[in-house]
C-alpha cells in the first residue's frame, strides 16, 4: 500500500513543480521585459520615464490633450472611435488604419476602409488590445515635470479629440503578438513577447450606437432627396402608405426620394426612382455622401488613391451601369414597365435575379457583383461576377433585402439604406486577408526557432554572433535601429540564410464594422418571357 501511494503521489508532486517553474518563468520574464523596455526609453525617451503606468507596466507620451469640453472615455460604458498605427520598438508598422502609411509600406488595398477602430468599452475588456483598453479606462499619471512642461493635469483622461503614444510591455498587447487581417497590415507581424509602440487618436465616442447610426441614416435620407416614413396607422406626424398608384404621395409619383420600405420597421428607407440613366441625363439626384468616421458632413471617402482620390466616381459608375443594363446612342432601351406600374412586382414567392452595389454611408464600396463597376474601383475582375438569384420567402440575404425586394418590380432600379439592424447588426464582419508565400525552402517553424535560439542568446547577455540583449534586441547598434538589418528584427521573414526569391499573393475582403449603416443600388432584371 505504500508503495501504490507513493507512485501515485510522486506525478502529483512533479505537476505541482511544473506550475510552480512556469509561473516564475512568466514573473522573471515580465521583470526582464520590464527592465529592458526601461532601457530602451532611459535611451530613446526619457522623460517618458515618470509616466510609467503601474497597472500594465506601459508609458505614455501625450499628443494632443482633446476637446476640453468632451466627456472622457472612462465616463461611461460605451463604444469608441479610435484611429492607430502600431510599430516595433524599430519602428517597423505591424498594424494600421490609415491609407498614407499602407500605401507607403505597399500593403494599401482598395478592398480595405481605411477608417478608425469601432469598438466597445465598458467595465470589462471585450476584444481590445489590452494596453489601449487600460488607457482609455483609466487615469493616466504624468510626471510632475512632464505635466508641467506640456501643460497637462498629472491626472490626464482620454477623451475625443486626445492624441497618445503608448510603448506598451507584451503582456498588454497579446500572449500570441500582433498582426493585422483585412488589409490593416503593416511590415511585419509582431512576434509573441515582443514590446509595441500603438500611437492612438480618439476620434469619436457613443454611449448609444444603435441611436447613432439611426440619426446617420436620417441625415443621409434626408440630405439626399428628401425622407417620408410611413407607419400602420399614419399618426404622430407620420403618413399611411398609399395604396392608389394615382395617389400624388404614393412613392412613385411624390418629390421625396426615400420612404419606408416597410411600416413596421424603422429606419430602412428605398429609393424606387434611383435610375443611373436618371443621374446622366442631369438629373437633380445623385448620391451626397459624408464621412461620419471623421464627423466631416457631405464629404465622400477620399484617401488620395484612385478611385476614392476626389474624382467623378459616381458618374463614372452610372455610365457603366446604363451602358451593361440598357445599351448606349441608339441602342439604348429602358425598361418601361416599371414607370409605367405594369411590369409584375417580384412577391415574397418571386426569383429576383440582383445586380448590385454595397456601400458605406461614405461611399466607400465594400461589395458588388457587377465586373464594370469591380474594373473601376479594383482596376481587375479577379472573378467574373453572376446575378444574385433571391426568392424572399426562402431568405438568405440581409434582412433589408427580405423588407424592400417582394414591393419592387422586375425590370427595376433601385436603393434602400439601413441601419446595421436590417443588415450585419452588432457584431458586423469581419474582414480577411490570406497572404501565401513560395520559394524561400524555410518554414514558419523554422523562423520560429531561430527567433528561439536569438532571444536565448540574448536572455542571457552573451556577446559574440548574436550579440548583447541591450545591443541587439531592441536594434541600439548599427543599422538595426532602422529596421535594416541587425537586431531581433533585421531580416525577420525574409532571409536567414536563404538564397531563393519569395513570391507574395494576398486576398483581402472587406470589412464590415459594428453597427454599420450600409447602401444598396440595384437592378432586379426583368422577368423572363
Amino acid at each position: 500500500m505504500k508503495l501504490i501511494t507513493r507512485f501515485l503521489y510522486l506525478p502529483a508532486a512533479c505537476i505541482v513543480l511544473l506550475a510552480s517553474c512556469a509561473k516564475e518563468q512568466t514573473e522573471s520574464y515580465d521583470k526582464f521585459e520590464d527592465q529592458a523596455l526601461e532601457a530602451y526609453m532611459t535611451q530613446k525617451h526619457p522623460e517618458l520615464l515618470e509616466n510609467l503606468q503601474t497597472e500594465g507596466g506601459y508609458y505614455v507620451d501625450v499628443l494632443e490633450p482633446g476637446k476640453a469640453d468632451a466627456k472622457p472615455v472612462n465616463d461611461t460604458i460605451c463604444w469608441v472611435k479610435f484611429d492607430f498605427s502600431g510599430r516595433d520598438l524599430s519602428g517597423n508598422i505591424a498594424l494600421t488604419r490609415r491609407a498614407s502609411e499602407a500605401y507607403q509600406l505597399g500593403t494599401f488595398t482598395k478592398y480595405t476602409h481605411y477608417v478608425p477602430y469601432y469598438r466597445y468599452c465598458g467595465t470589462a475588456n471585450a476584444g481590445l488590445i489590452e494596453g489601449t483598453y487600460l488607457a482609455m479606462r483609466n487615469t493616466l499619471y504624468l510626471g510632475e515635470k512632464y505635466a508641467k512642461d506640456n501643460n497637462l493635469d498629472r491626472e490626464f483622461l482620454l477623451r475625443e479629440g486626445a492624441k497618445v503614444r503608448l510603448y506598451m510591455p507584451s503582456r498588454v498587447v497579446g500572449s500570441g503578438g500582433l498582426g493585422g487581417d483585412g488589409g490593416y497590415e503593416g511590415q511585419y507581424s509582431l512576434s509573441a513577447k515582443r514590446p509595441l509602440i500603438m500611437e492612438m487618436e480618439v476620434v469619436g465616442i457613443d454611449k448609444n450606437p444603435l441611436e447613432a447610426e439611426g440619426s446617420l441614416v436620417d441625415a443621409f435620407a434626408k440630405g439626399n432627396g428628401g425622407m417620408v416614413m410611413y407607419t400602420k396607422d399614419g399618426e404622430d406626424g407620420t403618413e399611411k402608405r398609399p395604396t392608389d398608384p394615382k395617389d400624388e404621395k404614393h412613392p412613385y409619383n411624390r418629390t421625396e426620394r426615400w420612404v419606408s420600405a416597410c411600416d413596421t420597421v424603422a429606419q430602412l428607407y428605398v429609393n424606387v426612382k434611383y435610375d443611373p440613366a436618371k443621374t446622366l441625363a442631369g438629373d437633380k439626384f445623385t448620391f451626397t455622401f459624408s464621412d461620419p468616421e471623421n464627423n466631416v458632413s457631405n464629404k465622400p471617402y477620399n484617401v488620395g488613391y484612385e478611385p476614392y482620390n476626389g474624382s467623378d466616381l459616381e458618374k463614372d459608375i452610372a455610365d457603366v451601369l446604363v451602358k451593361r443594363f440598357h445599351g448606349e446612342g441608339d441602342d439604348y432601351k429602358a425598361y418601361e414597365g416599371v414607370d409605367k406600374l405594369e411590369s409584375d412586382s417580384v412577391g415574397l414567392d418571386g426569383t429576383a435575379k440582383i445586380w448590385y452595389i454595397g456601400r458605406f454611408l461614405d461611399g466607400f464600396i465594400f461589395d458588388t457583383n457587377i465586373d464594370e463597376v469591380k474594373e473601376i474601383i479594383y482596376g481587375e475582375v479577379t472573378s467574373e461576377g453572376e446575378a444574385l438569384s433571391y426568392k424572399p420567402e426562402d431568405g438568405g440575404l440581409i434582412t433589408a433585402f427580405y423588407y424592400t425586394v417582394p414591393n419592387l418590380r422586375y425590370g427595376q432600379w433601385a436603393a434602400f439604406v439601413t441601419t446595421s439592424t436590417n443588415a450585419y447588426g452588432t457584431s458586423g464582419k469581419s474582414g480577411s486577408s490570406t497572404t501565401s508565400s513560395s520559394g524561400n525552402g524555410y518554414s514558419s517553424s523554422y523562423y520560429d526557432y531561430l527567433n528561439y535560439l536569438n532571444y536565448s542568446q540574448m536572455y542571457y547577455g552573451n556577446s559574440g554572433l548574436y550579440g548583447g540583449y541591450y545591443g541587439d534586441y531592441y536594434g541600439y547598434g548599427g543599422l538595426g535601429g532602422y529596421g535594416y538589418g541587425g537586431g531581433y528584427y533585421g531580416g525577420y521573414g525574409y532571409d536567414y540564410g536563404s538564397t531563393g526569391e519569395t513570391s507574395t499573393t494576398t486576398t483581402v475582403t472587406t470589412e464590415i464594422p459594428s453597427f454599420a449603416p450600409l447602401i444598396f443600388q440595384f437592378y432586379i432584371e426583368p422577368a423572363e418571357d
